[in-house]
């Protein structure tokens, strides 16, 4: 009865390390290597992998010289690339190790593998005893396959990389290659300790090791994921911008900008409230509203009205809003749900649908940073204005059809008048009115409280019922519009020289300049334009001249005019700000003072929001 329950143990005890054996081999499980046949003709560099296995061999055991053999083995493959360095270090533990578990594998009746096994110091596998020792196979064997992973990720980024040069230093290849060779080291010293007779070690500190070997892979790893979404989204630039550069279509198009495999259904109409494919907007000029969250009520309100015509609808045309948000929150989602449903227009249905990709691509190639912009496609998908917002912002529904060539026969018309583009009900209430009547117009706007308060407390002291005032300092509507000017007028290769751009810069140039600037008008005719130094200068001295008005037929502007010029130094540079409208600027302006060059000085400002 003892000697059949000693049986039954001992079948236990051999079955439960036959498992472990097993496991150790990565022979079974979801765990093995998947190993492809070697292609034909390879010719592997057997001197330099027999060397190596030396070294593996030979010197494992010597643990007290580890720096001197690790130092040798690099020294051996100082004449190959670090990848090839890795692959010849990997392929010589192959040689050494496959022989372990081949020979692991062997059928008892097999005497001459056995006898193999004993010759070669394996007794534990042909007669496994030592559970311990067992056990630790296994997780040498999975070391081994974390260094074999590890390698493959540096073999694949030297492959792929050669194609994204410009990603080629996001993983550090000698040190991971470093990293590999001392863990194909440290599983050569551990494999040699446990096969051995004379050293009985039962893998001493290899988990701890197995967890180092571990991090370097996690590391490696998380760098090759790295480089791998890198690339997708490098790829992904480069057929958007093929798509951009070249459409079939605006259905092409439109789709690129967006994530259609996850929705066929991405587009939301507003005025239906329903659901619709890209497909529906096939063989129409499509006006790609791109803005975030801070879509202005008043831009909102003007392209409402232009998408209200009967003629845009009926000449085929739409309005598709593309929101561009970096970070998604519910308060985000919230905001972005409720400018949804102001619009009657198409928009994305959802945030997630946007292409990360192509917003990218919008702002490099559309020039898309704050303000809302407009870009006019037609049916084949070719953009017929870049940015059409300007021209609707300063003309509306006139400017339909939103090209540049309409922009651009805009302002050749006769009788423009920069002052009036600016001087909208919208902006001033009652504004127009006073242009009618031929009324003194102020128009005024500064940095500092003390500048305004000095301009509106000499106003003030003006008795003149034909006078009416504006401080267009905190009017974001009339900043905006302002720049919608100059933009439009950029966009169309419009010359700097030009009257009424030299007017505009000017007034802009004075407020960035001089901290604000001051406009008199008698009625829309510009009697001055310029810093609010000078004005606010002849407004203070306004009780010293003003007995100077209605006397020989001069009136209140002239008067101004003559005491402004007689205060007036002339700046020793001419210059002009623009505000930044990149795509448009030119690169040489010639002075329209001297026939010099002007100087381009790159400056960057923040107004918190404000102008």
């Amino acid at each position: 009865m003892t000697r059949q329950l000693l049986q039954k143990k001992k079948k236990s005890k051999d079955k439960k390390i036959k498992r472990l054996l097993s496991h150790g081999q990565g022979a079974q499980g979801s765990g093995s290597p998947d190993f492809k046949p070697l292609k034909e003709g390879f010719n592997p560099p057997l001197a330099a992998i027999n060397e190596v296995v030396c070294q593996l061999t030979c010197k494992a055991l010597d643990t007290k010289n580890l720096r001197q053999t690790l130092v040798s083995l690099f020294h051996q493959l100082s004449s190959f690339s670090w990848v090839n360095k890795a692959l010849i270090a990997l392929s010589s533990l192959a040689v050494f190790y496959g022989d372990f578990w081949r020979l692991a594998r062997v059928e008892p009746s097999d005497k001459l593998a056995e006898s193999m096994a004993i010759l070669k110091g394996l007794p534990e596998i042909t007669k496994p005893s030592d559970l311990q020792k067992i056990s630790v196979f296994g997780v040498l064997n999975e070391m081994i396959k974390t260094t074999l992973n590890m390698t493959q990720c540096i073999v694949d980024f030297e492959h792929e990389s050669k194609d994204f040069p410009q990603l080629s230093t996001m993983i550090d290849v000698a040190s991971s290659v470093y990293q590999i060779i001392i863990s194909i080291l440290a599983c050569s010293i551990q494999f040699t300790s446990l096969i051995s007779i004379v050293h009985d070690s039962k893998g001493k500190d290899l988990s701890a090791f197995a967890r180092k070997v571990n991090m370097v892979h996690h590391n490696i790893k998380q760098h090759y994921e790295d480089f791998s979404q890198k690339k997708e989204e490098i790829k992904e630039y480069q057929r958007l911008l093929r798509i951009i550069n070249a459409p079939t279509d605006n259905v092409e198009l439109i789709k690129a900008l967006l994530y259609t495999k996850d929705d066929p259904q991405p587009l939301f109409i507003g005025s239906k409230k329903a659901r619709d494919k890209v497909e529906s907007l096939r063989r129409k000029n499509v006006l790609l509203l791109i803005s975030d969250l801070k879509l202005t009520s008043h831009d909102l309100s003007i392209l409402i009205k232009i998408y209200e015509e009967c003629k845009f609808i009926e000449e085929g045309y739409e309005i598709v809003w593309v929101p561009i948000i970096e970070q998604e929150c519910e308060d985000v989602i919230k905001r972005f749900q409720s400018l949804q449903l102001q619009m009657p227009w198409c928009s994305v249905h959802s945030l997630k649908l946007i292409n990360r990709v192509a917003i990218r691509i919008i702002k490099e190639k559309w020039h898309f940073k704050q303000d809302a912009i407009v870009t006019v496609l037609d049916p084949r998908g070719r953009v017929s204005n870049q940015n059409a917002m300007s021209m609707i912002r300063i003309w509306g529904r006139d400017a339909f059809p939103f090209t540049g060539a309409v922009a651009a026969d805009i302002w050749k018309r006769p009788g423009i008048n920069w002052f009036e583009l600016l001087a909208t009900d919208f902006i001033f209430p009652g504004i127009q009115e006073a242009i009618k009547a031929e009324k003194y117009i102020f128009l005024y706007g500064a940095e500092e409280p003390k500048t305004i308060q000095v301009i509106e407390d000499s106003l003030k002291k003006i008795d003149d019922k034909a006078i009416v005032a504006f401080n267009v300092t905190k009017s974001q509507f009339f900043w905006n519009r302002l720049k919608s000017c100059m933009l439009s007028k950029l966009q169309i290769g419009g010359d700097l020289h030009e009257p009424i751009m030299q007017d505009i810069l000017r007034l802009y140039t004075c407020f960035k300049k001089d901290g604000g600037f001051t406009v008199l008008t008698k009625g829309s005719r510009v009697v001055i334009n310029d810093s609010h130094m000078y004005v606010t200068m002849v407004l203070v001295q306004y009780e010293t001249w003003k007995k100077h008005v209605n006397v020989n037929g001069k009136t209140f502007d002239m008067v101004f005019k003559e005491e402004f010029d007689l205060l007036y130094v002339p700046p020793r540079c001419h210059h002009f700000y623009i505000p930044n409208m990149v795509g448009y600027i030119p690169e040489d302006v010639k002075c329209p003072i001297c026939p010099g060059m002007m100087n381009n000085i790159v400056k960057f400002e923040c107004c918190h929001g404000a102008h």
